[in-house]
């Protein structure tokens, strides 16, 4: 039988189905699934014969070549495992249940729209780790339920967004202005109000900890507002066609077909004497002028013009009611002397007219002006062609016409430009294959025609003037206010019309423009007896007490009489529900709404059921939408169910219960995701310091901290220099890397060191210790690398801004050198300072320009004394090297003077003679003033130190003597490896170390430079 994997537990059908054989459940995972293992939590719920397996049974579910095994996808808690294929086919295992969550979007109009997506966290995905926090940072809180929106039932306008969200791991500290949605202070936004639940606490009393399933099937779409409720309105009936053609007061539709496209004839609404509404949309030609949107095209002549006259632009999906301000009839050009007309002209008649199905497009650029023809319809015949062609050359001067059968595209009348027409490659179903391109030559004299235009203004046309619409050839629809039309006669898919203006016949009125066009809109009246839906209010297998629907009315609820003024509008609605799969009846719940408001707005319905149960819901409008000039669009914009199972605390977390009132308040386009800048609160240590996080992150796993280095560390430099580590991540990363950005921000590092976890500062320090021949297997290697173009010569840290909290770059450069040839980008995490970044990036500047030498050698175990980064001196017995490496085979001490007798003769022509000493336990003393007592002697100061060397022991080597020029103490490196060898040796190597890497370790930026 098969292995079937669902999506979800709602109806439909399965991602994957996969064969199996006589195996049990258990051992047909290890076969498909990579990195399973029994022993983890699974996102998947298995049923076998319809009975659900739990995992601790998978090892003992014999699968039957007769069982039918289902899979769905479950939600799991935080310790999960998404290793993520079955099979080789890709997904299932990775299949988890993730719902979006109330959205939608501004739209434009008069009033004020309603924001119907206005407050956000980010969206946590299952299996993500739980946010860390380390120090003060600011971090965007993750949903752990869907956030529920609703309109406020005094005021329709304004809507509450409630949500409960998970700061983190452990405890926060914060303050109610540290609490911002995008930029915007919380305590700015009106019925802004949080709560904060440390870990474990009870969160049952807040109403914002409700479990609510959100229906996907319902709320967003391509309008941004919710599922259009208009299809479900009686008495609408729009036609459904490929094209429309207008000419006089003649409209004809092709390819005319109703929603099953099965009819070849106009709706049976369509009858003499019924009202429709046209909208046949055209290129204009938008300019800027004095304030206003210039529109201009020759259509303009078709809805005779006068200043005052209201008229409705739709352009971009939004209808405006306006007023025409000014009125610029078109002018006939006046010829000029000479000169011919620039002509692109095909060689072979059209082949089709007819371009419905495969479109053509292509360009014409004409007086360094690109104009797009685009051919989409069905234009029937050559003249509908031409004016098709001609309406994508609107605004140019040119024009197609018929020659002779071949379309020509030249200029439309004297005085010529002169010049080429030039295209991109015209279509060969148009053109034919050859096209001839005639440039034309220009006139003297004469004038240009001039293009009918027009400026439209908002509430009379000395209103405020309407603008904004961008230059250039835009497609819209200018016509008389309401765009009503009233049937003569129909004739198949012809009607002819008449244009009504306020409820009248327009005698006036001189007919379209002939074109044709497939984005045109057409609508008449009929009747109409559907539903959205039913949805699902809550997952399958789940019940639920209680649902709720949103209705949105983005541009508002209004009316407008034939003067202009406004006037409350109703709109009736029912919503009907019932327990799905139950065959039973429905049951109806119905509404009105009344209102004046030219306001985006909406209304929340709950519902609450006499029990339990697994519910679908349906819900439609039930009087027109739109008629007598009516704002009353209505979209449904969420339906969502209240689950009956929820925590009641959440262990290890803190979470907080978020509120907040909202219309138009926030930019439709703004940043509004919640977001705090909050401060960890550490079980040991003090918040933001950098042995805190390093206790913090240690402890956790149980690692053995070496607490007095790190808290010496603290008290001498991390906290009398302002450094700290401020970070938060979701990312799954090493504790080691952690551990490492931790001691980076305090310009130190992290290492192991005798079993303890421990930090050590880099930077100007003494010398460790000593490696002389004496201890070296091998001889000492060093590598030296030459400057070239390939180094780096810049550094540009990016870093947090403490105080924008946005990503910030400082600009490390040398003196001398602003505009370095190459340049590393470096991020730096936990470092909020400017200063700070810039110290340690020019740190690492200051290594590229200047670090030339490695060192490697091989010890016996000596290596095993020092540490990585701990900086060493390295000697050699090269002759001429200035350097004397030997024994120390006697020591005397008197009178405050200690004698050393060495096992190399000594060369005492050295100008200033030191000496250094390493002990046994691999450490060296400070450089020492060398007096001569003999060829193989010499004394220096007497040193505390001195007291605990032993001398003449078979079973303890003596210590180490460095003999050199106060000018030359060997080779000055910082250890970056130690590597124990299969042999027992220990492989060395080190990097050059200067001061001068560390110049700039309490410098202030100095600004950018380049």
């Amino acid at each position: 039988m098969t292995i079937r994997i669902y999506p979800s537990r709602l109806p439909g059908h399965p991602l994957e189905t996969h064969e199996h054989g006589d195996v049990t459940f258990h051992q047909w995972m290890l076969a498909n699934v990579d990195e399973y293992t029994i022993d983890r939590e699974h996102p998947i719920s298995v049923e076998v014969d319809g009975h659900i397996v739990p995992a601790s049974e998978w090892d003992l579910c014999q699968l039957h070549e007769h069982s039918d095994v289902r899979i769905y996808p479950v939600p799991y808690g935080a310790a999960v495992w998404v290793a993520i294929a079955v099979a080789a086919a890709s997904v299932a295992y990775a299949i988890y249940a993730t719902q979006g969550i109330d959205t939608g979007s501004n739209t434009t109009s008069t009033g004020r729209s309603l924001d119907l997506n206005p407050a956000k966290a980010n969206t946590a995905k299952l299996g993500d780790p739980i946010r860390e926090l380390f120090g003060k940072s600011r971090i965007y809180p993750d949903y752990i339920l869907q956030p529920i929106t609703r309109f406020d039932a005094d005021d329709p306008t304004k809507m509450t967004v409630e949500m409960f969200v998970c700061l983190g791991v452990g405890n926060f500290s914060f303050s109610g202005g540290d609490i911002r949605v995008g930029d915007t202070p919380g305590s700015s936004i009106s019925g802004f109000s949080y709560t904060t639940y440390p870990p474990g606490t009870d969160v049952s009393a807040d109403r914002r900890s409700e479990n609510w399933f959100r229906s996907t099937e319902v709320g967003g779409t391509s309008s941004g507002s919710g599922l259009d409720m208009a299809q479900t309105a009686p008495e609408s009936d729009d036609i459904i066609a490929d094209s429309m053609t207008v000419s006089g007061n003649s409209v004809s539709f092709i390819g005319l077909g109703d929603d099953d496209g099965a009819d070849s004839e106009l709706p049976d609404s369509w009858v003499d004497g019924a009202i429709v509404t046209l909208m046949a949309p055209v290129n204009f030609s938008v300019s800027a002028s004095s304030g206003y949107s210039v529109l201009a095209s020759k259509v303009l002549m078709e809805i005779a013009p006068y200043v005052g006259m209201p008229v409705t632009l739709s352009f971009a999906g939004v209808d405006y009611d306006l007023f025409i301000a000014s009125w610029v009839p078109g002018q006939d050009a006046v010829p000029g002397e000479g000169g011919s007309p620039a002509i692109v002209q095909g060689n072979a008649a059209p082949v089709t007219y007819d371009f419905s199905t495969e479109n053509e497009v292509f360009t014409v650029t004409w007086q360094g002006v690109i104009y797009t023809v685009s051919l989409v319809a069905n234009y029937v015949n050559m003249s509908g062609l031409l004016v098709a062609i001609s309406d994508g050359l609107a605004g140019s001067g040119l024009v197609a016409q018929d020659n002779g059968g071949l379309i020509r595209i030249t200029e439309e009348s004297s005085p010529w430009l002169g010049g080429d027409i030039t295209s991109s490659t015209l279509p060969e179903t148009v053109f034919g294959s050859s096209p001839v391109h005639t440039p034309g030559s220009q006139s003297t004299g004469g004038s240009p025609a001039v293009v009918a235009n027009a400026t439209l203004a908002y509430g009379s046309a000395t209103g405020t003037a309407f603008s904004g619409v961008p230059e250039g050839v835009q497609r819209m629809s200018l016509a008389h206010r309401g765009n009503e039309y009233q049937i003569i006669s129909v004739d198949g898919t012809t009607a002819t019309v008449n244009r009504l203006v306020d409820g009248a016949i327009d005698v006036s009125w001189p007919g379209f423009i002939n074109r044709t066009m497939i984005d045109y809109s057409a609508t008449g009246i009929n009747e109409n007896d559907t539903w959205l839906g039913p949805f699902l209010a809550c997952p399958s297998g789940e019940k639920i007490d209680a649902f709720e629907v949103n209705f949105s009315f983005p541009n508002g609820l209004c009316w407008f009489t034939k003067s202009g003024s406004k006037g409350p509008r109703t709109v009736y609605w029912e919503i009907q529900y019932r327990a799905y799969g139950s065959g039973g009846s429905w049951i109806s719940r119905k509404g009105s709404y009344r209102l004046l408001n030219i306001n985006g707005l909406g209304f929340t319905e709950r519902i609450t059921l006499p029990e339990p149960s697994f519910v679908e819901v349906r819900c439609r409008r039930t009087n027109e939408q739109g008629e007598n000039n009516c704002r009353d669009s209505m979209y449904w914009q969420a339906l969502r169910g209240r689950l009956l199972t929820r925590p009641t605390s959440y262990a290890g977390v803190t979470t907080m219960g978020i509120s907040m009132d909202t219309g138009g308040k926030l930019a439709a386009q703004s940043d509004k995701r919640v977001n705090i800048v909050a401060t960890r609160v550490y079980d040991t240590g003090t918040a933001r310091t950098i042995s805190a996080a390093l206790y913090h992150v240690g402890n956790s796993l149980g690692l053995a901290m070496d607490i007095e280095a790190i808290d010496a560390m603290e008290q001498n430099h991390w906290t009398p220099q302002g450094e700290y580590f401020d970070y938060a991540t979701t990312d799954s990363v090493s504790v080691l890397e952690m551990l490492q950005k931790i001691a980076t921000a305090g310009k130190s590092y992290f290492l192991l060191s005798d079993g303890l976890a421990t930090v050590a500062r880099e930077g100007v320090k003494q010398w460790t210790g000593i490696i002389s021949p004496q201890e070296m297997t091998e001889d000492l290697q060093t590598a030296f690398v030459a400057p070239s173009d390939d180094d780096y010569d810049g550094v540009d840290v990016t870093y947090i801004n403490g105080t924008t909290w946005a990503e910030e770059t400082v600009q490390c450069r040398t003196p001398g050198n602003p505009t370095p040839l190459k340049i590393e980008d470096y991020t730096l995490d936990g470092v909020l300072d400017q200063d700070h970044a810039y110290q340690i990036g020019m740190r690492r500047l200051m290594k590229y320009r200047e670090q030339r030498l490695t060192f490697t050698t091989t010890t016996e175990l000596d290596a095993l004394c020092y540490n990585v980064g701990d900086r060493i001196i390295f000697t050699d017995d090269i002759p001429g090297s200035m350097t004397i490496s030997c024994l120390v085979t006697g020591i005397s001490t008197e009178g405050g003077v200690t004698v050393f007798t060495v096992s190399e003769p000594l060369d005492w022509t050295y100008e200033n003679p030191r000496a250094l000493v390493r002990y046994q336990d691999g450490s060296a003393s400070g450089l020492l003033v060398a007096t001569r007592v003999g060829d193989y002697q010499f004394s220096v100061p007497y040193l505390d130190e001195f007291s605990d060397i032993i001398m003449n022991d078979p079973v303890i080597e003596p210590p180490r003597l460095i003999f050199c020029d106060s000018s030359r103490v060997g080779y000055d490196a910082i250890i970056s490896e130690i590597a124990p060898q299969s042999d027992g040796t220990c492989q060395v190597t080190a990097k050059e170390y200067r001061e001068s890497f560390y110049d700039y370790d309490r410098s202030t930026y100095p600004g950018d430079v380049a």
